[in-house]
């Protein structure tokens, strides 16, 4: 019997629908990942989450990388992820305090014995979860929480002692917490761009700046500073930023994915950084500079000139979730020291 007109149409129209639903279904999703850095642990861990994410994906979920932030400036990245143009940033957390104030927390000074202490700590679910949520109502969530290695002090004078910080303008994140940590030793802090940092260096507009030797030997910062000391004052905390918008196109299996592996690989991340770190001091000396340590008392007593700056900034910020998440960290902080 030949089927009318209207059910000939109508057949159609439901069997363009089953392979519409099915062609959305299979799409590929484009991820790109944007972060600040290159040829270092940050990145490594980029190029190993698109990787296992397309396997695990099974190619749904398509991921690319774009270092040296060839996406934009830090804050046009973080505005695309809010967009839903991005989808994924990997960078300290301190990058995003213009989304909520709540995300320099982790950048606690004088509160880690090492880095894997640190590390355990940042990773408490009771601490992290919350944490990683902080951009949620923004747009933003977070899969992971590791740490990239404790900070530095690179200069274009030698930093010998305290004394040596006195009068300087040393290159901070722009947050509060590290002002005020390099206003202990008498300098102050400016806050710059990642990228601009070398090229400030060298037109005087800084004397030095504060981060990880392993991120400033690869951003060619031995070509301009001299003289590193290692205090490891801090420890530089790294997050994996996802859109929202993105995350919100995936089947609930792929976001799943995309999540766990972000999480499950900020663990081998923080170790992977870790172990960096020799070979790192190792290529800074190759390039003439000069490695120190503050003298053992000198270390100790900066250390506990900073420690109260957290309880000063967080402990008695009026931002209630400031104030939640930084006692957690504390407690955790302390149980987590097996020193």
């Amino acid at each position: 019997m030949k089927l009318g007109f209207h059910q000939t149409a109508m057949s159609a129209i439901g069997i363009a629908a089953v392979l519409g639903i099915a062609s959305s279904a299979s799409a590929q999703i484009d991820m790109k990942i944007g972060y600040p850095t290159t040829a270092d642990p940050q990145h490594d861990y980029a190029v190993k989450f698109v990787g296992e994410v397309n396997k695990r994906t099974n190619g749904r979920v398509k991921g690319r990388v774009f270092p040296t932030s060839q996406l934009g400036k830090i804050p046009r990245q973080i505005e695309a992820i809010q967009l839903g143009t991005q989808e994924g940033f990997f960078a300290p957390p301190g990058f995003l305090q213009g989304v909520n104030k709540a995300f320099q927390v982790a950048d606690v000074p004088g509160f880690f014995a090492n880095h894997s202490h640190a590390h355990r700590t940042l990773n408490v679910p009771r601490f992290k979860e919350p944490f990683n949520a902080l951009g949620v109502d923004k747009g933003i969530l977070s899969g992971s929480l590791w740490v990239y290695d404790g900070a530095s002090y690179m200069a274009t004078k030698p930093i010998a002692k305290l004394a040596d910080f006195k009068g300087m303008k040393i290159r901070v994140l722009a947050t509060e917490i590290e002002r005020l940590g390099v206003a202990t030793l008498g300098a102050t802090g400016v806050p710059i761009p990642f990228t601009s940092v070398v090229p400030s260096l060298q037109r005087k507009v800084v004397d030095g700046a504060r981060t990880s030797l392993v991120v400033a030997a690869k951003a060619k910062f031995p070509t301009v500073t001299k003289y590193l000391t290692i205090t490891n004052d801090y420890y530089i905390p790294c997050i994996s930023a996802f859109s929202i918008k993105f995350l919100d196109k995936l089947t609930k299996e792929d976001r799943k994915t995309v999540l766990q592996v972000a999480d499950e690989l900020g663990h081998w991340a923080s170790a992977r950084s870790e172990s960096f770190v020799g070979k790192m001091i190792d290529e800074w000396k190759s390039t003439g500079a000069t490695v120190s340590y503050l003298p053992a008392e000198e270390q100790k007593l900066h250390m506990s000139r900073l420690a109260p700056l957290a309880d000063q900034v967080f402990g008695k910020n009026k931002n209630p979730t400031i104030r939640k998440l930084y006692a957690v960290l504390k407690e955790e902080a302390q149980r987590m020291d097996v020193r």
